[in-house]
């Protein structure tokens, strides 16, 4: 499989991770995920699109610096990377936001400190890091197997 539609699987699935994760907890807690009822529908959306953004960018420069250098991706240092940057863009993203909607600035911390701990933050945060590693695993076993990316005799 190419590594190009890797990446984008992988951002799909981590989407597909984060909404049903998500959904279960909004369900079982019975609350929202953003309890802000000032902060309209696309906030919560915004912020799991720039945790995507973060999925696909990890792969695509993993999957580039490898074939770069003639290696195998590597998997840890990647896949924490994603986490911790996918966290951090959250809540960048969720503060800039809803600072905006509320135009006042004290909002960009107050925003960030309450979500910080929270379950769609952290959820996401981790999700973004079991993609990122299954995908380079995935990837890895392909360049074990003796399969060059985006070539198979089978098709």
């Amino acid at each position: 499989m190419s590594r190009g539609l890797l990446a984008i699987m992988a951002t799909v699935t981590h989407l597909g991770l984060v909404v049903l994760t998500i959904g279960i907890v909004s369900y079982a807690s019975n609350r929202d995920v953003i309890v802000e009822q000032d902060a309209g529908t696309l906030l919560g959306p915004a912020m799991v699109l720039a945790a995507m953004a973060v999925v696909f960018l990890t792969l695509a420069r993993s999957f580039g610096v490898a074939e770069r250098d003639g290696v195998t991706p590597r998997i840890l240092p990647p896949a924490v990377v994603a986490a911790v940057v996918a966290f951090v863009a959250m809540l960048l993203v969720g503060s800039g936001i809803y600072a905006l909607e509320r135009g006042e600035a004290v909002w960009l911390v107050l925003f960030a400190g309450r979500y910080a701990s929270s379950a769609f933050v952290v959820v996401s945060a981790v999700w973004a890091a079991a993609v990122v590693a299954g995908t380079l695993l995935v990837a890895r076993h392909e360049a074990a197997a003796g399969r060059p990316s985006g070539h198979h005799d089978d098709l």
